[in-house]
């Protein structure tokens, strides 16, 4: 399963489920330069319910927070496991 959120200013977060990986969950967010995607993070989740809170989260934080942009470009590499705020 593959789903393509658009945020403002460019940035897009893709919420994909690769089937033959054990069915783990992945949040990417990118930012669109010139005719290319730079991806910005990626997020791991055992279950759908968890990643698409998690990306629409993103996807919010994105369009509505300037600082949420400059977190995400300069957080550490490897997993990010955060809790959604539902």
């Amino acid at each position: 399963m593959h789903t393509l959120l658009k945020a403002a200013h460019g940035y897009f977060v893709e919420l994909d489920q690769i089937s033959g990986l054990g069915a783990p969950w992945i949040v990417r967010s990118y930012r669109k330069v010139a005719f290319f995607r730079h991806r910005l993070s990626s997020d791991w989740f055992l279950n759908e319910d968890q990643a698409r809170a998690f990306a629409e989260q993103l996807v919010q934080a994105l369009e509505t927070d300037k600082a949420s942009m400059g977190f995400i470009q300069q957080r550490k590499p490897g997993w990010t496991l955060r809790r959604p705020l539902r």
